[in-house]
């Protein structure tokens, strides 16, 4: 045999049977190398100030791991301190993923495509298991989608297939296969620590079976989460009506609204339910004309405001969702009112030129022109600038 053969052999023994897993320095020169050798790429996604990324460091230098990830995989390591930058950014943003802080370990084939991630923790035969998985066509989450299309509808399948959704970032499908793993998830274990595993990591809205299940058995919800997490289940109802209010509330009716007000109030998060939800609110009931209620709502949330910049947030609202006389009719007296306080003159300002607007609304005329020279002439004195009503 050639001596440089015989040279590059020891040379690719040593490499595979170091003491540590070798990083490339590029993620660019990973997937060449992945290429040449038909293998998949291994990155661990992390941060150098992460104190469970700092335990698993170790590992890389023990002698098991190092053989099992250098002769399988080509591995890179990914630093997301101060952000990502450059070459590693880009390859982030084409895979359109998104993931919750770190650690995590990311593989992909050498041509790119996402075939497994999992989350990491100092222990050996976890990071093992992790690359196992990857290797195991049947195992890798990047499969669940061709199982899922195929009719799959286990648990352990919609499970897997509603974390890669939520990967992916598409929450309507997530919402759609979480529904399916409510409908043949068994009903006598819904108490379980399974089941709150679920909720915890697959259901992001409040139509779901298990949210509706734990929130209509709150007293259950303790006890699955220990050291300094422990007592701290029940803000996981609350995160999921968060991300329900962010991502459904538009498709909302006036009584889903008040529903998830509800809610809020039940939860503790709010004392009347209107810390998250009163425009939405507001904007339908003017929609729809439900004025009585309308104004009972503007009056209850002008009692509540903390400042005249709130007050004032408030009154622009709903002037600017109204034509209804007697809703304007009740803005002007506010206004009015909020008028006679002690302000800035930029708050002064503001509600001088609502003023002007609720006039102009009402097609009141004379009293517009009034109160329009007697505006103009506080935007003089106060050095404001009048464009916005001579725009009127």
């Amino acid at each position: 045999m050639p001596k440089y053969t015989i040279l590059f052999l020891l040379s690719s023994i040593q490499w595979i049977y170091s003491q540590s897993v070798q990083f490339e320095k590029s993620i660019a020169t990973a997937f060449e190398k992945a290429k040449a050798n038909n293998k998949i790429v291994f990155i661990e996604y992390y941060n150098t100030d992460c104190s469970i990324c700092k335990s698993i460091e170790p590992l890389f230098d023990n002698p098991e791991i190092a053989a099992f990830y250098n002769s399988n995989f080509v591995n890179y390591k990914m630093n997301l301190k101060n952000g990502l930058k450059g070459p590693d950014s880009l390859f982030m943003a084409q895979t359109k993923l998104k993931f919750s802080g770190v650690p995590f370990f990311l593989f992909f084939d050498y041509s790119k495509n996402f075939i497994h991630y999992s989350g990491a923790k100092n222990d050996v035969n976890y990071i093992l298991n992790i690359g196992k998985k990857a290797l195991n066509k049947e195992e890798r989450l990047g499969n669940v989608e061709n199982k899922y299309n195929a009719g799959d509808r286990s648990i352990k399948t919609l499970y897997s297939y509603t974390d890669l959704l939520q990967l992916q970032q598409d929450y309507a499908m997530a919402n759609k296969v979480t529904s399916q793993l409510y409908e043949v998830y068994p009903k006598q274990n819904l108490s379980s620590h399974q089941s709150y595993l679920i909720l915890k990591n697959a259901v992001t809205s409040i139509d779901n079976g298990f949210f509706k299940y734990w929130y209509e058995n709150k007293d259950k919800l303790t006890g699955f989460e220990k050291g300094s997490n422990s007592g701290t289940e029940i803000k996981l109802l609350e995160q999921i009506v968060i991300q329900s209010i962010r991502n459904e509330k538009q498709d909302w009716d006036l009584s889903k609204i008040k529903e998830v007000k509800q809610m809020t109030v039940n939860l503790g998060m709010s004392k009347d339910g209107n810390d998250f939800l009163w425009e939405d609110e507001v904007s339908l009931l003017l929609k729809y004309k439900e004025n009585d209620e309308a104004q009972s709502l503007f009056k209850h949330l002008l009692n509540q405001s903390q400042n005249i910049y709130s007050s004032i947030y408030i009154t622009d609202y709903f002037l600017n969702r109204t034509e209804e006389p007697i809703v304007i009719q009740t803005i002007l007296a506010t206004i009015q009112e909020l008028l006679k306080s002690k302000m800035e003159a930029e708050q002064k300002g503001d509600l001088l030129l609502q003023e002007l607007i609720c006039y102009q609304k009402m097609k009141d005329i004379t009293s517009f022109n009034l109160k329009k020279q007697t505006a103009l002439d506080f935007y003089k004195k106060s050095g404001l600038n009048p464009q916005a009503i001579h725009q009127l």
